[in-house]
């Protein structure tokens, strides 16, 4: 009987990606990974219904060095950072191989709702997107290491969320709505960053130069934001830019935001680097709430920069968000913004 570890939170995910598994004939280990102080009830009374007991792994070390101190840092540079999308590359996913050596399993397992496939022409196994289009949850796994892919088993990319939520509930699962926000802040977002960075005060002002306002902090924004600045001008604006290191957030008209040229760094390949200039329907995700934008042309740097320029402008692009590269559904890697141009 094939063993497989699976990353097991005590959600309504996990708990039916077990199931499946089960029903396939794997023998599984659901491990819950510790990242803050607690593990919650709802891991051990899940479990309960298939009579296994869970594995507890203590990673908040990792945790707090490769996931919250990046996220803090990136915002006080002005960053949009993605800690969902690091951690499982460099908690989640790691944690996950290391105990499948350790415990001889076969595979890995998550309860991410994407495929794998084998491409014989790309001589590698690749994540799918998912089949409901908003839930699915590919994007997030741009990040990881090739050699996960050897070993991962992805079940729910072929079910819609609420079809597993309804079927869970029909295997006695108790659910929960389920938390959006990210998973170590406690309370908002400003008010965490706060306790780090303090206050950082600037002004607003248009690509001119000319002041338009204050504010107090400016990791109280993002990149496309309109709300909450607190500015009365003749127009909308929206956030352009944010630069700390000069006291000041740049705004502009919402045309501003749109750009057609976007250069990623830090790249994470799925495939040979060199199969990709042949592939068709080449695509790119700039954050999870958005639609893919066909890709006219890419052009790579010696410095292993990647430049695709897009056949239509796509809104927002935010510096430290990951921008996932695709060929059509299939996930072929990404990397982390860095530059946008129109």
């Amino acid at each position: 009987m094939p063993k497989v570890v699976l990353g097991y939170s005590g959600g309504v995910d996990s708990f039916f990606a077990l199931y499946l598994l089960l029903e396939e004939g794997y023998e599984v280990i659901p491990v819950f990974i510790k990242l803050l102080n607690d593990v919650p009830e709802s891991v051990f009374e899940s479990l309960k219904i298939f009579g296994i007991e869970p594995v507890i792994v203590e990673r908040q070390k990792l945790f707090e060095e490769k996931v919250v101190k990046p996220f803090v840092e990136y915002y006080r540079a002005g960053l949009t950072p993605n800690p969902c999308a690091v951690c499982n590359r460099e908690v989640k996913f790691k944690t996950l191989l290391d105990l499948k050596e350790e415990l001889k399993a076969d595979f890995v397992a998550t309860g991410h709702y994407a495929s794998v496939k084998f491409f014989p022409e790309l001589k590698a196994n690749l994540i799918v997107r998912g089949v409901e289009e908003g839930k699915e949850q590919s994007y997030f796994l741009a990040l990881v290491e090739k050699r996960v892919l050897e070993f991962l088993l992805l079940p729910l990319g072929k079910f819609a969320k609420k079809e597993v939520v309804e079927r869970a509930k029909g295997l006695g699962f108790k659910w929960f709505k389920e938390s959006q926000d990210v998973c170590f802040v406690e309370g908002d977002r400003v008010s965490f960053l706060k306790r780090f960075i303090g206050e950082s005060p600037g002004v607003f002002v248009l690509e001119d130069g000319r002041v338009v306002g204050k504010y107090k902090e400016h990791y109280r924004y993002t990149v496309g934001q309109r709300r909450g600045l607190g500015i009365s001008w003749k127009e909308k604006l929206y956030v352009l830019r944010i630069e700390p290191e000069k006291g000041r957030i740049v705004v502009g008209s919402k045309d501003r935001l749109e750009k057609r040229v976007v250069c990623l760094k830090n790249l994470n390949w799925h495939v040979l680097p060199s199969l990709v200039r042949d592939l068709k329907n080449l695509k790119i995700q700039v954050r999870y709430r958005s639609h893919a934008q066909n890709v006219e042309y890419v052009k790579y740097f010696t410095n292993e920069i990647f430049c695709v320029k897009l056949r239509k402008t796509v809104s927002a692009p935010a510096e430290g968000q990951v921008g996932a590269i695709y060929s059509g559904t299939v996930l072929l890697g990404g990397g982390e913004i860095f530059s946008s141009e129109e």
